[in-house]
């Protein structure tokens, strides 16, 4: 006798933890797909953030080494020494350290991006970012992530999770968004930071920036320790400098289609700084 179809658990009526899990609610969902970003409160518990942050410590403070470019001021340019770093950003860390593979953030993560986006999402890359206290300069220019990716993609579905591992607040420069630029699937003029005064090329400085469009109504994003945003490719979001006397501690994780991730490591673009394939980029067509 065959057994009955499993029905797909209710979607609740607030996001929530949930054991193991966390469950977005039908408004997040349709305020992810409106805006392009959501927040959503208390994803891991604080014994779950202590243990990420012993790792994530390591790496911000330089101590795992052999990163080449993947240990990098996001900041400033490639040739800056790490004393003198103001946004650290530790890219791939998964993969520099194995047994951080598998951990809690990963997981929840995980499943949030298959309920906003569907069944084929997967895990694309990592990345820690870390803001220097008293340092306005541990800026992020607003952007769109896609001004990264490589052309001829073929499903530009993302779902990018970001772990406050400290509070972001507007003080110590808590992420930005201007809602709704998503919508128009379309890509604002970029320039590598600091190329407008000839200082600065994608070879030197791996980090893009824009210019706001006209009239955005830029929000501020304030999210506590232990919550995270969630945000599209295409919305345009960056951060301010840290304004505060402590750090700001960020941990994100991408997630993309299992196709658009198979076609970006056929083409050999891991997200690593220290990839040497001359693939473009939809920079290279704006």
């Amino acid at each position: 006798m065959s057994q009955p179809a499993s029905r797909p658990a209710p979607i609740p009526t607030r996001s929530q933890r949930q054991g193991d899990d966390y469950l977005v609610s039908a408004a997040d969902r349709r305020a992810y797909a409106e805006r392009g970003y959501i927040t959503l409160e208390h994803v891991l518990r604080e014994d779950e953030v202590q243990a990420i942050e012993a790792i994530y410590d390591r790496f911000s403070s330089g101590a795992i080494t052999g990163m080449g470019r993947d240990l990098c001021d996001m900041s400033g340019t490639y040739d800056m020494a790490f004393n003198d770093y103001a946004l650290v950003n530790a890219m791939l860390p998964r993969i520099y350290l194995p047994s951080l593979q598998g951990n809690c953030f990963e997981r929840i993560s995980a499943s949030i991006s298959r309920q906003l986006l569907g069944e084929d999402m997967t895990l694309d890359y990592d990345q820690f970012l870390s803001k220097k206290p008293n340092c306005p300069r541990a800026a992020f220019a607003m952007h769109q992530d896609m001004g990264y990716w490589p052309v001829g993609t073929p499903d530009t579905r993302t779902a990018t999770c970001s772990l406050a591992i400290t509070d972001s607040l507007l003080a110590n420069g808590c992420i930005q968004f201007i809602p709704g630029t998503h919508l128009a699937r379309r890509l604002f003029p970029h320039r590598p930071k600091g190329a407008d005064a000839g200082t600065a090329d994608r070879s030197t400085s791996h980090t893009l920036e824009m210019e706001l469009p006209a009239g955005a109504e830029v929000v501020h994003q304030e999210v506590r320790r232990g919550s995270i945003t969630v945000h599209d490719e295409w919305v345009v979001h960056g951060s301010g400098g840290n304004g505060s006397d402590q750090w700001r501690k960020t941990y994100v994780i991408a997630y993309r289609s299992q196709a658009t991730v198979a076609y970006e490591r056929s083409i050999g673009f891991t997200h690593s700084h220290n990839d040497r394939v001359n693939w473009k980029t939809a920079l290279d067509l704006v």
